[in-house]
């Protein structure tokens, strides 16, 4: 039997949009999964942008957001030293309608296609889940427990159990994709290590995830999304009665043995008469910080959690395995839709890994911000002296930089330029086509954004129409590369982009840009589906 083209290990959100990914290229594969259901864990609860441009571009970012919560509900985090305590200051976020409203009046490149999404992970797997049966590419199978796996030249042959029966599966496929988590089992079967560190500062956490109307309590300091206070965080889920808190521990071994009485135990950590209606689920979790070694062995690659683990400051975490799952995707199918080169290979780990490292520190930085506010409280500091610094300090949720404006600068299969690189900052985003960016989102003319434009494979955004983009597309079209060629008649977009002509990747980043065709259109090609 021939191989499969891909594997994908693992069904959580970065497999499901992996398998999606690779559909919208063209290109089939397996999607296992050892459960049977999507998770009834709410370990994430927000999309941000930059994903939710890369689930317009599959498709169902409006289904996303019908499950999601509700476009009027602002997201403003509040900081307080406890429901029985007094509020310290608060980040006032806005909402899905007020970034809407903002994405049509600042139409300079700044603003990101689609806002980000306030969404649970429980409501949000379902609607991937739908999309991935619906779609004849995927094949999902679920009970499939991934063992081990063996590699050579051309195929990788995994082996797996059936939940079930204990039968063994072994399927051949021509990559394989691990996106099974922070104890990634592909991780280990290809012998990648791992490096990473814990938070000193908190040993451990309790989650309560528990269904309450009494909002009188919840919402004495004001409506919210996240409430701060230090000893635990209350996360609103949706906006009508279903919560999520986090109490920290005070020492490592705390919660080793869990709250007999969870809704007891957090209404004295609250020392709050909250109305608790029901109690849904409860674990235990340490916080800590991974990043695999290599996001690579041979044909086997890594996504998601099983290649780097944050701290969910800053929601990090999801959304950087949405960017490796887009990336990867459009990779392995050019290499199986036979004109992509090994570069390809070579280039996912060297675009992705400095993000997920980047994007990890990040994280630890925004948690640093809780501890030393924390601390301050401590010490006696006034809560005027606390909220000082966690303004100064805010940007939690609102680093544009680093959902927007990471930049593939050392990648192998970028067309770079010799001159100075625009500035970059991990707070603002610079709207540029600098190669190895994603591209400036803008409204066109007749309102449509230029987002829309993209195709599934390369795109080349010309300014012109004049003509010189035909050698380039001619050598497209020699290599069997698949370039569509979209002609932008609007001048304010053209100033924004920068050049006349722009190569985009199926992943919307810049490969190549200019004002002229380029010297040797050939040797743009090579580089950029990998075989120079």
């Amino acid at each position: 039997m021939d191989p499969v083209p891909v594997l994908v290990v693992g069904a959580g959100p970065v497999g499901m949009v992996t398998a999606l990914a690779l559909a919208r290229q063209g290109v089939s594969c397996v999607l296992v999964d050892q459960g049977f259901e999507t998770s009834v864990h709410p370990k994430l609860d927000y999309v941000n942008a930059r994903s939710m441009e890369f689930l317009r571009q599959l498709g169902i970012a409006d289904d996303v957001r019908s499950a999601g919560v509700a476009p009027e509900h602002r997201a403003d985090v509040i900081w307080s030293t406890g429901l029985a305590g007094e509020p310290i200051t608060t980040w006032g976020l806005p909402s899905v309608a007020e970034e809407w409203r903002r994405i049509a009046e600042q139409n300079d490149g700044s603003q990101p296609t689609e806002p980000g999404q306030r969404i649970s992970q429980i409501d949000l797997e379902p609607v991937l889940r739908a999309h991935c049966r619906r779609n004849p590419l995927v094949d999902l199978r679920c009970g499939l427990r991934f063992d081990s796996l063996s590699q050579d030249d051309d195929t990788v042959t995994s082996h797996l159990v059936d939940v079930l029966t204990d039968d063994q599966v072994r399927v051949r496929s021509r990559y394989v994709i691990g996106c099974d988590g922070a104890s990634s089992q592909v991780r280990r079967a290809v012998g990648i290590g791992e490096e990473g560190f814990d938070v000193p500062g908190l040993p451990g956490a309790f989650m309560v995830h528990f269904k309450s109307r009494d909002l009188d309590t919840l919402h004495r300091h004001g409506r919210f999304w996240h409430y701060f206070a230090f000893r635990y965080i209350i996360i609103a889920q949706d906006e009508v009665d279903t919560w999520t808190a986090h109490v920290n521990g005070m020492e490592p071994t705390e919660f080793d043995t869990p709250p007999a009485d969870p809704a007891a135990f957090l209404l004295d950590t609250m020392r709050t008469d909250l109305k608790i209606d029901k109690v849904l689920l409860t674990s235990r979790w340490r916080p800590g910080f991974m990043i695999a070694d290599r996001f690579r062995a041979g044909r086997v690659l890594l996504a998601g959690d099983s290649a780097h683990r944050m701290f969910p400051t800053g929601a990090y975490g999801m959304n950087t395995g949405i960017g490796d799952a887009v990336d990867v995707a459009w990779k392995l199918a050019a290499l199986v839709q036979g004109f992509g080169g090994p570069g390809l290979l070579d280039s996912y780990e060297a675009e992705r890994r400095p993000v997920g490292l980047r994007n990890m520190h990040t994280s630890h930085r925004h948690l640093g911000v809780h501890l030393r506010a924390g601390t301050l409280l401590r010490e006696g500091a006034s809560r005027e002296a606390v909220a000082a610094l966690l303004q100064a300090e805010r940007g939690e949720n609102e680093y544009r930089g680093i959902e927007l404006g990471y930049r593939y600068d050392d990648s192998p299969v970028v067309c770079h330029e010799d001159s100075p690189a625009p500035p970059w900052s991990p707070r603002e985003y610079t709207p540029t086509t600098w190669p190895g960016s994603r591209p400036p989102s803008l409204l066109l003319a007749d309102g449509t954004p230029i987002y829309d434009r993209f195709a599934p494979s390369f795109t080349l955004v010309d300014f012109t129409g004049d003509g010189r983009a035909d050698p380039l597309l001619a050598e497209a079209a020699a290599q069997s590369v698949p370039v569509s060629h979209t002609v932008v008649t609007d001048p304010a977009a053209r100033q924004v982009w920068e050049r006349d002509l722009v190569l985009l990747r199926p992943d919307h980043h810049v490969a190549w840009r200019g004002n002229r065709t380029p010297a040797d259109p050939a040797a743009v090609l090579r580089r950029v589906r990998g075989t120079r």
